[in-house]
């Protein structure tokens, strides 16, 4: 049986020769000695046990089985060069796909994220929502390349990067007494009724309030919806209670006003993941968040 392992050379050379209609001029084309444009077309038929090109005075013309051979092995090479331009772009992270976990509003990364799809647009990405205890898990567990947290852990495997830190934002109805205040303390909302999402930041956002409330001897009351923060803006707007967001709101509802927390009453952000992690598009986009500064903040 003809040995079927092949080497490329010599689909270069039988290629060149039928463009060139000569094993000289092929050689010329190619850079090499005629001789080892023929003996490799000459291994190549013996190998596939079939003549690809008819011999003459006039040059070389292909066979019906060579032409056909050609044709395919031109589309079989060309299939090749785009999985191996391809590989090479997946490993320098320009293509393949990177899962993102996120605590944060989505708001918060918009710009990082812009700016890693302008530079990396063959990565697929893939957001998942989850709490920040919920995320670092992701991470450690690999099931997501990186997340974007609200707060890091002392310990444990997953390496950290601090953001900036972000402003609470106290919402409220219209109606409430302190819609009017250009900022507020939390002190003053401490006897406030509280929703807050049983998602996202909502579990941060509640030690907060709990751990500040407890300096003043008061406990905060608290209310868990298991929705997102668009709804709670609108639970606010009708009447249900105060809520607190961090960042800007893509649109407010016409019934809410929104107040700055003192500077004390913010959150610092993370990103999260595993340095074992060997995904080029993840070291890409922690290129660019090293690069890219504290786009914005707590000033």
């Amino acid at each position: 049986m003809p040995n079927r392992i092949l080497d490329l050379r010599l689909f270069q050379y039988a290629l060149a020769s039928a463009e060139n209609g000569s094993f000289r001029r092929a050689a010329a084309a190619l850079n090499v000695q005629q001789s080892t444009v023929s003996r490799g077309v000459r291994s190549l038929e013996h190998r596939l046990g079939a003549e690809l090109f008819e011999r003459g005075h006039a040059g070389i013309r292909p066979t019906s089985a060579g032409d056909r051979f050609l044709q395919e092995a031109t589309q079989g090479i060309e299939h090749l060069e785009r999985a191996m331009q391809r590989a090479g772009a997946m490993q320098r992270g320009e293509h393949g796909e990177l899962t993102v976990g996120v605590s944060l509003p989505f708001i918060l990364l918009a710009d990082l994220f812009e700016r890693f799809r302008k530079e990396f647009g063959g990565v697929s990405v893939e957001i998942v929502e989850s709490t920040t205890s919920g995320s670092w898990t992701l991470v450690q567990q690999r099931k997501v390349d990186v997340a974007f947290v609200a707060k890091t852990r002392g310990h444990g495997a997953p390496r950290s990067l601090h953001l900036r830190d972000e402003r609470m934002i106290a919402v409220l109805p219209k109606s409430h007494p302190s819609a009017g205040a250009r900022m507020l303390d939390l002190e003053e909302l401490r006897l406030e009724r509280f929703i807050l999402s049983t998602g996202g930041l909502g579990p941060d956002i509640d030690d907060h309030l709990v751990r500040q409330m407890a300096k003043w001897g008061a406990e905060p009351n608290i209310q868990l919806q298991r929705v997102g923060q668009c709804n709670l803006i609108n639970m606010v707007a009708k009447g249900f209670g105060a809520t607190i967001v961090v960042g800007p709101l893509p649109r407010a509802a016409p019934d809410i006003v929104l107040v700055p927390l003192t500077d004390r009453n913010s959150v610092s952000l993370y990103a999260v993941w595993m340095e074992s992690n060997p995904n080029p598009a993840l070291k890409g986009l922690l290129d660019i968040v090293r690069g890219s500064g504290p786009l914005g903040g707590v000033p």
